[in-house]
């Protein structure tokens, strides 16, 4: 079987790079920030069971280029849709109150990747949903279970959690943070990002991570927000040049940025699940609304041990004993 990646211009809706099979199904992806592991999983999955053809719609974390690309999905005639992310999915189908027309009208089954909280979102009134031309997989450990790893650190009370406003799925994830204070007996604040010409303001990272300080904060809660991501090294060594310890709810910020800590679902092993489900619309083994959208369910715990010794603070052996140990001399 043959995979054969068609590239696009950021300008241009659609350039083939080469030939493809009249039997080849044609999959549209549309992205947010570019190939992701998430995508490098979905691809890779496929590539020895369905003989296809990819066409890459980049937004570039730009909400007018991702409206065009939208635009130009139905055009392109595929077979199969795959979009990233709650921001782009959102887009493309609407919410369960407020259908788009694409959700309305067009027969093309969706399969989505990395979405927070689908049913949070409104994409869907429930995992179980029927009626629908989409499917897709969510990667967020849930949010009870983070807070139960957080509650095993030591002295980490407070925590304040630094998100964009203009993500729907940052906002959920920090309300349905701060929801859990009670349980867990946890201060929990809320620090969203200063907007300026309905973009963040990365000048404000700066004035919020000193008003966490002043506030007291000890963790600051990294969700699955993708300006945060984006601009992880910048926060991660902000916050912890004020002291404040790090747990995120993706890998990339432990991984990449040195973050101290966080229980994740990888983003390949997302994408891999959604090739799973493309591969059963594809072949035709099921029809998309008989295919349940889903979480992964096998987390994976992380510690960056460059970051615990830059902070000098350790998670407890327990935690240690079941982590993959990342950064430092492990």
């Amino acid at each position: 079987m043959r995979v054969l990646l068609l590239a696009i211009l950021a300008i241009l809706p659609f350039e083939a790079s080469a030939e493809s099979s009249e039997d080849d199904k044609h999959i549209v992806m549309v992205l947010w920030r570019g190939m992701t592991d998430a995508e490098r999983g979905f691809m890779e999955y496929l590539s020895g069971k369905v003989s296809a053809h990819y066409t890459i719609l980049d937004a570039k974390r730009d909400k007018a280029l991702l409206a065009n690309h939208l635009k130009s999905v139905t055009r392109l005639n595929p077979d199969l849709i795959y979009t990233f992310g709650t921001t782009i999915t959102l887009g493309l189908l609407g919410t369960e109150s407020s259908p788009s027309a694409f959700r309305e009208k067009s027969a093309t089954p969706v399969v989505f990747s990395i979405v927070t909280d689908p049913v949070g979102s409104n994409i869907v009134s429930s995992l179980g949903a029927e009626h629908r031309n989409f499917t897709g997989v969510s990667h967020i450990v849930p949010h009870n279970v983070q807070l139960k790893a957080i509650s095993q650190l030591s002295g980490l009370d407070t925590i304040g959690v630094i998100f964009n406003p203009l993500e729907n799925n940052s906002v959920v994830t920090a309300r349905n943070i701060q929801a859990l204070s009670s349980e867990f007996k946890k201060d929990i604040f809320l620090y969203p990002l200063r907007t300026r010409n309905d973009k963040p303001d990365s000048d404000s990272i700066d004035k919020v991570v000193s008003m966490m300080q002043e506030d007291g904060v000890q963790l600051a809660y990294l969700p699955p927000d993708s300006y945060i991501i984006s601009k992880g090294q910048n926060i991660v060594e902000n916050l912890h040049q004020h002291g404040i310890v790090t747990f995120s709810a993706t890998e990339s910020p432990i991984r990449n940025n040195d973050a101290l800590f966080g229980i994740v679902s990888r983003y390949y092993n997302a994408g891999q699940f959604a090739g799973y489900k493309a591969e059963q619309i594809l072949t035709g083994k099921s029809s998309v609304s008989d295919i349940p959208i889903e979480s992964l369910t096998q987390y994976s715990y992380i510690v960056n041990v460059g970051a615990a010794q830059t902070l000098d603070y350790y998670p407890p052996v327990s935690i240690l004993k079941i982590s993959e140990l990342v950064g430092g001399h492990e």
